[in-house]
């Protein structure tokens, strides 16, 4: 059980908000994993090896500004499109390596699949008086930025653990992604949200802090991600700050039970990308990404100690917005799904 917890640990010095650049960017960004669940001391022994395939669901509607829904025609006043709904699927395959006990070395990539529906002004009345609008769906899919990152042990001692991370981003998804599914926008550069990566190396450092006695474990995890400088598009995404606190609960042998609260604050998009034209959608406009959202999570996760499946694990969480206050006009998540399976050798 302890390794299991260790190992979304690391997991989770990369992924912690997978929505915060407006609720749907982070999945090609340095923090999108939500802790799949349960954590333990980060103890990983030297010359251990953990691979990790993890799959996550999302599903994103209803548009705010601020902390306000708002309405279609709130946003045909002043785009041209309307968010309806999103499907955001992410494949991530990792591998971590204990150079000795304290230091335990991870990689991780991932491929982004995206599904967007809109609502498009027409220009037509319908029999309201108002304007109409057509559905339309935009498709974006590829391989996602490349996260390296360093964990050491600093204290390990009677139940108290704390450890150090040094994450980084490696630019290798895209920032070119462009329209294939309309004949009308065919070949115009893609909204920010639907692009697979950031375009820059980006920063991730973290601190986490865990007290497991027993059974039980109480912890909390800071992070934060940087983007230090511009693209070559001429934007960077908003610099992030997270809070993670956990508690998890061994409630039967070899299976733990983990509730834990994100709060995640996220600033805007700076600068822009000349070729997206803003006019068109919220997500075109750089003004309209980030922001702070709490997060509650539940979370499941059973190590097989003997049997064919021994060394292996499997983990699960869902998670639901508590409280969100968008940067601008936004989609909202309904929910996040994480599944992982987990191989100790």
């Amino acid at each position: 059980m302890r390794r299991v917890l260790f190992l979304l640990l690391g997991i989770l010095c990369f992924a912690d908000n997978l929505f915060s650049q407006g609720e749907a960017m982070n999945c090609c960004n340095m923090n999108n994993m939500d802790m799949n669940s349960v954590l333990d001391g980060p103890q990983h022994k030297a010359g251990m090896w953990m691979f990790i395939y993890s799959y996550m669901d999302s599903r994103i509607q209803n548009n705010f500004s601020g902390t306000t829904k708002v309405n279609d025609q709130f946003i045909f006043d002043r785009y041209l499109m309307s968010p309806e709904n999103m499907q955001m699927d992410m494949h991530m395959l990792s591998g971590m390596y204990g150079v000795s006990d304290k230091l335990t070395l991870m990689v991780m990539l991932n491929y982004n699949y995206m599904s967007m529906n809109m609502k498009m002004l027409s220009g037509q009345m319908n029999m309201n008086g108002m304007l109409s609008s057509t559905g339309m769906k935009s498709t974006s899919q590829g391989l996602g930025d490349t996260k390296i990152s360093g964990i050491y042990n600093l204290i390990s001692a009677k139940g108290h653990f704390l450890s150090a991370v040094l994450g980084m981003s490696l630019p290798t998804g895209s920032i070119y992604k462009t329209e294939k599914d309309n004949l009308e926008f065919y070949g115009d550069r893609q909204v920010y949200m639907m692009q697979t990566g950031s375009g820059t190396f980006d920063l991730a450092p973290g601190l986490t802090y865990l007290y497991r006695p027993d059974k039980y474990a109480l912890g909390t995890q800071v992070t934060t991600v940087i983007h230090p400088y511009y693209n070559r598009q001429g934007y960077k995404l908003g610099n992030e700050f997270s809070v993670n606190t956990w508690a998890s609960y061994e409630w039967i042998k070899n299976t733990g039970l983990t509730f834990r609260l994100n709060y995640n604050l996220t600033g805007q998009i700076q600068g822009f990308d000349s070729t997206i034209s803003i006019p068109l959608e919220p997500a075109a406009d750089p003004k309209n990404y980030g922001g702070s959202f709490l997060k509650g999570y539940i979370g499941l996760a059973h190590s097989f100690q003997e049997g064919p499946f021994r060394n292996q694990k499997v983990a699960a969480e869902l998670g639901i917005p508590l409280y969100q206050n968008f940067n601008g006009i936004q989609s909202s998540t309904s929910y996040n799904l994480m599944i992982s399976w987990i191989l100790n050798i």
